[in-house]
Order: C-alpha cells, then structure tokens, then sequence
C-alpha cells in the first residue's frame, strides 16, 4: 500500500459524522458529506447527456444533486461543493464529483475530485480520486472523468451539464 494510500485510510477512519466543511481552499470529502444529498437541491434529466453527447453508457434518467448551490453570479463553483449523479437505470451507480482545491487534479478537472457511491444499506464511498481505479469505470468508461470533463466542460469550471450551468445561478 502506498503511502497516500495509508494516510487516506487513517483519516477517514478518523472522520466523524460531524466532518467539518470547507476551510480555506481545501476540502477532502468522507462519506459524513454524501449523506442527505437525496434531500439537496436537484435537477432531473433523461436521455443522453444534457449536452448532446452520448456518454459510453447512454447515461439515461438520472438526477443531479448539488450542495451548496453556487452565488449567482459566480465564475467558479465554491470549493466543497458537491455534485451527485444518481443514475435510475436499477444499476445504483451514484457518481459524485467535489470540488476540493488546493490544485488537486491540475491534469484534468482542476480542483475536482471523482468518486463512486453506493447505497447498501448504508452511503459509502467505493472508490475516489482523479479517476477510476484499475478494473473500475465512470459511466462505463475508465477515463471518461478527466476525458470529459477537462476536455470540454472547462468554461463552466468542469461541470458539463447545461442544468449546472454557472450562468443559470
């Protein structure tokens, strides 16, 4: 195991129900974050991907979820927001991105972390990082986070989805 790798399992073995929030120009997300996001404010979409693409897996119904929504007229979103996609395919995919700073990720989605969720019984994280690991896909794809996401979704701070505009905050 590598060093990072150690050093992440000891803090979320640390991390409480009562994880604080952002402070500063960095937040690292523990499962406590993800909890409630069925209760955050939300946007339904169906079909390919809002912006006209088809994504590997046709992505299909799936609602986003987002906490804290961004001030209007802000250029970037905060650092500690979350985005959740919750897939209504009967497949329980749940893929979130946070948006953790401190030039995280700055070959890809700058400042943008990836995770899988999952819900049985309890929310946890399957996988996070800048990508998925080895064996594990995003939407299908392997490289489909940073592929996407830095490629064409850098105007709107990363975030692809029309809905998620920052312009529409």
């Amino acid at each position: 195991m590598s060093r990072a790798a150690a050093v992440a399992l000891i803090l979320a073995a640390c991390a409480g129900p009562d994880e604080p929030g952002p402070t500063g120009d960095t937040f690292i997300a523990f499962t406590p974050a993800f909890r409630g996001f069925r209760g955050w404010t939300s946007f339904h979409s169906d079909g390919p991907a809002d912006d006209g693409t088809v994504s590997p897996d046709a992505l299909g119904a799936r609602t986003l979820y987002i906490d804290p929504v961004p001030q209007s007229g802000a250029a970037a979103f905060p650092v500690g927001t979350i985005v959740i996609e919750a897939r209504e395919t009967g497949t329980q995919n749940i893929f979130a991105r946070v948006k953790r700073g401190g030039t995280y990720n700055t070959g890809g989605a700058r400042d943008w972390e990836w995770f899988e969720l999952i819900e049985q019984p309890d929310l946890a994280i399957v996988w996070r990082g800048i990508g998925p690991p080895n064996g594990e896909s995003y939407g299908g794809d392997p490289n489909a986070c940073n592929a996407c996401h830095a490629d064409r979704c850098a105007g709107n701070d990363f975030t692809c989805s029309p809905t998620l505009s920052l312009a529409s905050f």
